[in-house]
């Protein structure tokens, strides 16, 4: 099976072998020394030069240990809503007890910066949360300007970027962004069950002034700073060494590591660039087939694409393609499942071999009358 969902997504074998290796004990120096040189490719990847902590948990679970870690009850809680994600985050939010304040738009749509500004005028100490990448509708959300409206109401910004770390440029520093979750198995082309959070200095601030207790222990961030980070490096080491505050998945750290390396060694600009020519190069050749992108001109993804029309039986189309080509889609998701499929272009996937598989069974399960494989060939070779 050709995997072209939206995560997990196809992994560098190199990434898979690195899986093959003798148990290690967490707290060992040899897997210390693994979880040190992740530090700085992270931080690359991500572009800060702040601490990134890395969680035993999935991308959800590392939106919820933000919001645990800083809330207090009846904080202000500003989230645009315009797809799956948006609405998740709004959801935990109201689980660890903030006050949500949920700009609602349909899927896809764009959430005026003036409706964003506007909700967090007045507030006090607001949180905004923003999906960098909407997995659930192959959308952008601009980010640019973001923080400086919520730094204005002494806040924070927490973005989602599950989806677009490592087939997007973060620029988490340059952004203002105070907290940036992402995962291992989307873009990262890493294996899933590790997810990441970038901390900024002014949340980094938050987090050793706060008073109140989190929402729960084991999502506590700050227990990174207590028991894990190096004194040279700002970490309290409470315990008079450094310990992992949580028991790490090894292996998949030491896969994390791989994808990481293989990364940088290819280049973070070139990397960004391949996903960015798939992304026009599979859009292209889609609108050629007939079928229409769901996330408006100017904001669609590098990393994964949603398409499709009203009339489209998504869940038969997606059946015959992987039973007669070996190729799996993903539907999309909430009221868009019926009507709307997903392909990833994510790592291993951001790749002519993979898109040009993928096209030429879609066109032919569509009966289509154009080579939808050469409009994507000619558009790659042109950006």
């Amino acid at each position: 099976m050709l995997l072209m969902e939206p995560g997990p997504t196809q992994v560098d074998e190199r990434v898979i072998q690195s899986l093959c290796t003798p148990v290690v004990y967490h707290q060992s120096p040899e897997f210390t020394r693994t979880m040190d040189d992740l530090r700085p490719l992270l931080r690359g990847i991500y572009g800060t030069e702040g601490e990134v902590v890395i969680l035993p948990a999935s991308g959800r679970g590392a939106v919820e240990a933000v919001l645990a870690s800083v809330r207090e009850e009846g904080r202000p809680f500003v989230v645009p809503t315009n797809g799956t994600f948006g609405r998740m985050m709004a959801t935990i939010g109201r689980a660890v007890g903030l006050s949500v304040v949920e700009l609602k738009h349909g899927s896809g749509a764009v959430v005026p910066r003036e409706e964003i500004a506007e909700a967090l005028a007045g507030l006090d100490r607001p949180i905004l949360g923003i999906v960098h990448n909407e997995t659930a509708t192959g959308m952008v959300n601009d980010l640019t300007g973001l923080a400086d409206l919520v730094h204005a109401r002494d806040g924070l910004l927490l973005v989602d970027a599950v989806s677009s770390l490592g087939g997007a440029e973060l620029a988490a520093d340059r952004n203002g962004i105070d907290f940036c979750v992402s995962a291992a198995q989307k873009s990262m082309g890493a294996i899933a069950g590790l997810s990441f959070v970038a901390v900024g200095d002014r949340a980094l601030r938050e987090l050793d002034a706060r008073t109140d207790l989190a929402r729960g222990s084991y999502l506590d961030l700050r227990r990174w700073w207590d028991m894990w980070v190096a004194a040279e490096d700002g970490g309290r080491l409470t315990s008079g060494y450094r310990r992992l505050p949580w028991t790490m998945p090894t292996h998949l750290a030491g896969a994390l590591l791989r994808a990481c390396e293989l990364a940088h060694e290819e280049g973070l600009k070139e990397r960004w660039d391949r996903h960015r020519r798939c992304g026009e190069a599979l859009r292209a050749a889609l609108h050629a087939l007939g079928m229409p992108v769901l996330a408006p001109d100017g904001h669609a993804s590098d990393t994964v694409t949603a398409f499709g029309h009203p009339g489209l039986d998504a869940k038969d189309l997606k059946r015959r393609l992987a039973d007669r080509h070996g190729v799996r889609l993903a539907t999309g998701m909430d009221d868009d499942a019926a009507t709307i499929l997903r392909i990833a272009h994510m790592a291993e996937t951001a790749r002519p071999g993979p898109l040009v598989q993928t096209l030429a069974a879609l066109a032919a399960e569509l009966g289509a009358n154009v080579d939808a494989t050469r409009i994507f060939l000619d558009t790659w070779s042109a950006s």
